[in-house]
């Protein structure tokens, strides 16, 4: 009698885990969006506090902020999320296709900047196919330059973040 009731409690616990599964995932779905969601925004709001200045000429003080974006480790209660700054991923260049975007398992949500945004690496601005993909904490420098005739955000990651294309955004460049 009591290996069927061990049987048994077996089977009901089974059956339990497999009932919460889909609300376990879900929630961690939830906790990745909503921690990319903070990190998006904070770095919108910088980018359109920037954008209302004038930007400074080349070798002139520009506007300038500091953004810290902090993205939570991939555990049992945080599924992956990336935050990518610059170039929309699949998308041809044009004054509407910079973004900040949060990618999480389930999809990726894009907010469309109103300035052109370029990433500086190694003191090198980039071309504008190219953005920052950061996974973990990361300082983000921003100015407010003219850059090739255009006003221009220069994201600069304080701290180091990964780098993509906008063919490539899933890979380190």
């Amino acid at each position: 009698m009591s290996v069927l009731r061990v049987l048994l409690a077996v089977v009901l616990a089974g059956a339990l885990t497999a009932a919460a599964a889909p609300a376990v995932h879900d929630a961690r779905d939830s906790n990745a969006a909503s921690a990319g969601h903070v990190a998006a925004t904070a770095v919108r709001d910088a980018v359109v506090a920037l954008a209302a200045s004038t930007p400074a000429p080349a070798g002139a003080p520009a506007a300038e902020r500091t953004v810290t974006v902090s993205l939570p480790r991939t555990d049992a209660a945080t599924a992956p999320v990336s935050l990518l700054v610059g170039s929309a991923p699949g998308a041809p260049d044009a004054a509407t296709t910079d973004v900040v975007a949060v990618r999480t398992p389930t999809g990726t949500r894009v907010t469309i900047l109103p300035v052109d945004v370029r990433v500086r690496v190694n003191g090198t601005v980039r071309g504008d196919a190219t953005g920052l993909r950061i996974t973990r904490r990361v300082g983000l420098r921003l100015r407010y330059v003219r850059y090739r005739n255009a006003s221009t955000v220069v994201v600069t990651p304080v701290g180091g973040a990964p780098v993509y294309t906008r063919a490539r955004h899933d890979d380190v460049a």
